[in-house]
């Protein structure tokens, strides 16, 4: 598939998905880069407001996210594949900073999606 394509593709996907207001106020970068797409690296710019797809390789990435191809870290971003169990199975790695990797898989989550939890005393 075309790069300009896929990132098209991700940017209408996830424009509906954007939570804002979860990400620190500066921008943040992801680094995605794939397995079986080596050569078709991906990154996401994002912060409190707003959010922005495109190819290739930043110079400066806040965080680098290896995952096993595109379907994969889409999957993990719209919530229907789970970035932990991703993690264990192996499919996927982050480098950087860690906290910041299990934000940006609620960014796109929709709120009926995610689980919250109540402690009792």
């Amino acid at each position: 598939m075309d790069i300009d394509l896929i990132v098209t593709t991700w940017q209408t996907a996830l424009n509906d998905r954007f939570r804002s207001g979860f990400l620190p106020i500066e921008d943040t970068i992801f680094q995605f880069q794939f397995e079986h797409q080596p050569n078709v690296p991906l990154y996401l710019t994002a912060n409190q407001q707003t959010f922005a797809l495109a190819p290739g390789t930043p110079p400066t990435p806040t965080l680098t996210l290896f995952v096993r191809d595109q379907t994969t870290m889409l999957r993990l971003l719209t919530g229907e594949e789970d970035g932990m169990a991703a993690f264990r199975a192996g499919t996927s790695r982050a480098d950087g900073n860690i906290i910041l990797s299990q934000l940006l898989l609620y960014v796109f989550q929709q709120p009926a999606l995610l689980q919250t939890q109540q402690v009792i005393d």
